[in-house]
């Protein structure tokens, strides 16, 4: 009875921390009417005092989670009063978040002056005094002075939501300063960051000995994270459903002190207390995530216990550690890895040997235990891959048991290897002072060498074998499907039908035929709700997706045809089709393109599209005038070689996909005065029209190329506006033509071309056309009904999309 207690004490307390996370005062207040009301029935009808106790505790569990988050919030909103201000600030650079790019160096401070929190901070400097920077950073207590800017993310669904994120870890803005503006405040780093950088030290120091491109995973199942580890290795862990290895785990720990239990037994209880600070090290080492915290609370709890013969119930004990950590940062209850690990554990503990029971009799134990271990996991965070990820493994159970052993014996190697690059400098020091007439005597010369090298020679082996393997099952047929983004009721269907299969909660007390019936009612609810999705009419929609200063459109036809006009672009290094569209389209569940065109080579427009063909089927890819000579196009073409049909498209053709028809009314530069080469004077200009609807897309065409293709452009009930708003482009004649009701305006919140220009949203305002803006909105929707359009902003309709 105490752990339901517990578990529902527990639930209140994550209740009121969601109503503060979420700023839901009007919800908490409503809640707390109920409760007093409670308290009053129970006064007026003389019940039983422990019912009035009861209902107490569990409001003051409710207002505990809900002030100790609002505390948190308050900090965020006095920082965000200095948005805007130059600010002095003082406090010390993590050490594992220093990043060294062609233009700076960017990190995160742990600011202490004039408020707490963390501040993102970027030092624009040129290579040569980069490492002078550097150990600045890394020297102790900084100071810094600058204007204070407010985080700018792009807002789609289903994709990496920075915003939130920044919630999270309490990250409160972002702050541009020259060298100049950065000094050092002469006092040493604090305790924290000291182990942080000694663990960046192993993690520099082990990338020195390994040899091969994937040798950064090794660093990252030991430490954590993802720095350093490529893409493509990243995607093959996630594929193969081993993604967690590359976030310390539970099994890390578990692993850890099953080693340390063996070596250290001889010693008894001081080896106990050995081992409890030595993972107490490791937690400091690894940054303190909510997923280490967890592990190393309870195993030091449990060797505490076993070390006096005492007997923990591991749910209760998880239940306490969940809410000692969330006093400590209630905000880590929205954070994936807290989730994952808690609600992964909470399954092991309460279904992990049911799991087990269904698992062939005949089989080894071992294999049994591993199977029922993997599937346990695998069921209970299935919904959590769902909602974040929109993809999921189904050769986990496979890839678990061939690359898990594998793997782990290489983070053995690796770790001895580490030991014995560690002993043999040590070692070489005190060579070098017994016998100073042997001069220096380097740990990468000799004996030494070998000796260091043998371990880490071995774990790379492992390493690269594990990952081909890997690669080899990730290229099956259905190795890992994507899922579009779930209903909110097909979330407690889910829930609902493991808790009745596992018979947990009140499902336990149901018999035996009550709890089939549950499950059939849960599974088919689940699949009717997924059904209609797929079954039901679908109107005309169209995404107009958040892609920064670019341009990007979805349009999804009654006919479940999905055209992708223009692909966006970001600067530097970051691919945009990995980060926003891939994501937005899984959620959507489109499973291939039937359309994609360019409206020129633009970088800001064609910068997606060959990640998008290399990783979802394209059919058809239509090219305006000149856009080949685009490196992003040439990139495209290679990866649709023999793949899709390739069109270049001339002024004047309609195409029909599926129930669309789509009119070119410009594809090349030779009406406009601008030279051949002017790629948005090239741009196409496409009208699509679709059961009595029409829209018009102008990519970065100008005024001239725009009025030019108005011979074969009729009036639009909505109009995608040229050059991200620029005043080169929307004449008032070519508005007057058109007459959209909408303006779809892409550009980038804060962006250095001061896009939109007043100029073009005064002509739109003349013309009584609304914009319609990313950089203030994120994503737009537009849904095309039989009389009527309605459109939806992804920051202020979410629950829409």
């Amino acid at each position: 009875m105490f752990t339901y207690w517990l578990l529902l004490a527990f639930l209140l307390f994550c209740l009121g921390d969601i109503f503060s996370f979420y700023e839901m005062q009007k919800t908490f207040w409503c809640c707390s009417g109920l409760f007093l009301l409670f308290e009053i029935v129970c006064l007026c009808k003389k019940y039983n005092k422990e019912y009035l106790f009861c209902g107490l505790c569990c409001f003051l569990v409710l207002a505990g989670g809900f002030m100790t988050g609002t505390a948190k919030l308050e900090t965020q909103k006095r920082w965000q009063k200095l948005f805007g201000k130059q600010i002095i600030l003082q406090g010390a650079v993590e050490p594992d978040s220093i990043r060294k790019t062609e233009q700076g160096i960017g990190a995160l401070l742990a600011a202490e002056y004039p408020l707490h929190g963390k501040v993102r901070i970027f030092v624009k400097t040129d290579p040569k005094n980069a490492d002078l920077t550097m150990r600045k950073l890394r020297s102790g207590r900084i100071g810094l002075t600058g204007v204070l800017k407010e985080p700018v993310f792009l807002r789609n669904p289903g994709t990496y939501d920075g915003y939130l994120f920044n919630k999270i870890k309490g990250i409160h803005g972002n702050l541009t300063v020259s060298p100049a503006q950065l000094h050092e405040l002469g006092e040493p780093l604090p305790l924290r960051f000291r182990f942080t950088a000694l663990a960046q030290k192993v993690r520099e120091n082990a990338l020195v000995q390994l040899h091969i491109s994937a040798g950064a995973i090794l660093p990252g199942m030991v430490l954590g994270g993802y720095q350093g580890v490529g893409p493509e290795e990243a995607d093959v862990f996630r594929d193969n459903g081993i993604a967690h290895l590359l976030a310390v785990s539970g099994t890390h720990v578990a692993v850890l002190a099953m080693i340390l239990q063996a070596l250290v037994r001889p010693a008894g209880k001081k080896g106990i207390i050995f081992i409890q600070l030595f993972l107490a090290l490791y937690a400091l080492l690894c940054g303190l995530q909510p997923a280490v915290l967890r592990a190393v609370v309870m195993a030091c709890v449990l060797l505490w216990g076993r070390s006096r013969k005492l007997k923990a119930d591991s749910l209760r004990l998880l239940l306490l550690t969940g809410w000692v950590l969330l006093l400590a940062n209630p905000f880590w209850l929205f954070d994936i890895s807290f989730q994952l690990s808690f609600v992964t554990t909470a399954g092991l503990m309460l279904a992990g040997s049911k799991v087990t029971a269904y698992i062939p009799q005949n089989l080894p134990d071992w294999l049994r235990t591993v199977l029922g271990v993997t599937l346990t996991a695998q069921v209970f965070s299935f919904p959590f891959s769902v909602f974040y990820f929109h993809r999921v493994s189904l050769i986990g159970l496979v890839s678990n048991l061939l690359l898990l052993p594998a793997l782990e014996l290489a983070v053995l190697l690796f770790l001895s290897g580490l030991c014995f690059l560690f002993l043999t400098s040590v070692g070489g020091m005190l060579c070098g002072l017994l016998f100073p007439f042997a001069g220096d005597i380097q740990p990468g010369s000799g004996i030494f060498a070998v000796v260091v090298s043998f371990p880490f020679s071995v774990a790379e082996r492992l390493l690269q074998g594990a990952v081909a393997a890997g690669k080899l099952l990730a290229g099956l047929p259905f190795a890992a499907v994507d899922v579009a983004g779930w209903y909110k009721v097909q979330y407690f269907c889910y829930l609902g039908f493991m808790a009745s299969f596992f018979d947990l909660g009140p499902f336990s007390r149901l018999s035996s035929r009550q709890r089939k019936r549950w499950l059939g009612v849960l599974f088919c609810s689940f699949l009717l709700i997924n059904a209609a999705r797929y079954l039901l009419p679908q109107d005309l929609t169209v995404h107009f997706i958040d892609v920064g200063q670019g341009d990007a459109a979805l349009v999804r036809t009654p006919a479940g045809k999905n055209i992708l006009i223009d692909t966006g672009g970001l600067q530097g290094e970051a691919d945009i089709s990995r980060m926003v569209l891939l994501p937005y389209l899984r959620y959507l569940g489109v499973k291939q393109i039937d359309a994609l065109y360019l409206s020129h080579g633009d970088h800001d427009h064609a910068g997606g599209a060959a990640g998008v063909a290399a990783r979802l089927p394209v059919k058809n890819v239509f090219l305006g005038a000149g856009a080949e000579k685009s490196a992003d196009v040439q990139a495209l073409l290679k990866v649709v070689e023999h793949k899709a049909n390739v069109y270049r498209l001339q002024k004047g053709e309609q195409w029909n996909v599926g129930d669309c028809r789509i009119v070119v009314a410009s594809a090349s530069s030779g009406t406009s005065s601008a030279a051949a080469t002017e790629t948005n004077a090239s741009s196409l200009v496409l009208q699509l029209f679709c059961r009595g609807h029409s829209l018009i897309f102008t990519g970065d065409a100008d005024m001239e190329t725009e009025e030019n293709a108005m011979r074969l452009l009729r009036t639009a009930d909505v109009m995608k506006v040229s050059h991200h708003g620029s005043e080169t482009s929307s004449s008032p004649h070519f508005l007057d033509h058109i007459k959209p009701h909408f303006a779809i305006i892409s550009c980038g919140k804060h962006n250095r071309y001061g896009h939109p220009a007043q100029d073009t949203l005064e002509r739109l305002a003349a013309c009584n056309i609304i914009p319609l803006r990313t950089d203030e909105l994120g994503a737009i929707k537009v849904v095309f009904g039989k009389n009527n359009l309605h459109w939806y902003s992804y920051r202020y309709h979410e629950n829409q999309f």
